[in-house]
């Protein structure tokens, strides 16, 4: 079946790579077919109908950094008219139509709701923060006073040692002191 096919043929447009050849099938579909490194039987065939050649076109110069390219026809002698190409799905459509199980409305009110938590959380960090990481954030906290006591030449234990509980053995102390 492959065999009868000639790769030096018109229809093999690119050359240095595996030979690639565009042309119809008795079907009426556009078949792009691409050799195979050993042996005829590994080709590598796409079908399409020539409805999508325009959009597959698109897609083609897309994915090789040439979507600024825009499509015209020859309307007869030197006019010419701009192509409109059929709007390609976006990504999230794409999903959604592939993921028809899931309750899209569902997952995006879902969605909404958790960026706005998020938003809400870091305009009040103080409020929602996980009681590890505010301890963490208060030891931080302590840790740069400390360094910015240390920096105007504070004595950090001075504070601590200013506030004196009373002794716990007022009376022993009194008797020490007196006996001495």
């Amino acid at each position: 079946m492959s065999g009868d096919f000639d790769w030096n043929g018109p229809d093999v447009v690119l050359e240095h790579q595996p030979r690639t050849a565009v042309f119809t099938n008795d079907r009426g579909q556009v078949v792009i077919r691409q050799e195979g490194s050993l042996d005829p039987d590994e080709d590598v065939w796409v079908f399409f109908d020539p409805s999508n050649a325009l959009s597959l076109c698109k897609a083609v110069l897309e994915a090789a950094g040439l979507d600024n390219i825009e499509f015209v026809r020859n309307c007869g002698g030197l006019s010419y008219e701009d192509v409109e190409l059929p709007a390609r799905p976006s990504r999230a459509e794409q999903m959604k139509a592939s993921r028809p199980d899931i309750n899209w409305a569902s997952a995006e009110a879902e969605f909404a709701r958790f960026e706005a938590r998020q938003k809400d959380d870091e305009s009040n960090s103080d409020c929602r923060i996980d009681p590890k990481i505010r301890k963490d954030r208060t030891a931080a906290e302590r840790q740069r006073r400390r360094r910015e006591k240390l920096r105007h030449g504070k004595s950090v234990t001075a504070e601590r040692d200013t506030v004196t509980s009373p002794p716990l053995f007022q009376e022993d102390t009194q008797e020490l002191a007196l006996a001495r």
